[in-house]
């Protein structure tokens, strides 16, 4: 799971799941050595080092989910605890209501728009940094 997301704003909204969308290992190690890791017979020759001397932890886009009950139009969702950026917004919803977002990018606040004007359960997938 990423780093802890915290939700605030005017929807009531539970966050269902947080996610790192990485390839690969998580670790947070990053090999500037001289040799590849784990193995000292292999030379510098070989190449394996970092050109951008970088160390620690890379972090990559992460993907909410989240649930939100009740509500009315201009319902607002506001992420925090680690998010500086929201890529992208996707919503659906359980009954018969369609429902929009709007995503204000600099804010980090994802703005609900209930096009039948009443709304029931949605679930809303948060695409950020």
């Amino acid at each position: 799971m990423a780093s802890e997301l915290t939700l605030s704003g005017t929807a009531t909204a539970t966050l269902v799941g947080n996610w790192e969308l990485r390839a690969g290992s998580q670790g947070t190690e990053e090999w500037l050595g001289a040799d590849y890791p784990g193995d000292d017979s292999i030379t510098t020759s070989f190449g394996a080092k970092q050109a951008d001397a970088a160390t620690g932890y890379d972090s990559a886009p992460k993907l909410a989910l989240i649930n939100v009950t009740g509500g009315a139009d201009g319902e607002t969702i506001i992420l925090a605890g680690g998010a500086t950026a929201i890529l992208s917004v996707m919503a659906t919803d359980a009954g018969t209501a369609a429902v929009a977002v709007g995503a204000s990018f600099t804010a980090l606040t994802a703005t609900l728009q209930y096009l039948s004007g009443s709304s029931n359960v949605t679930t809303v997938m948060v695409l950020y940094n």
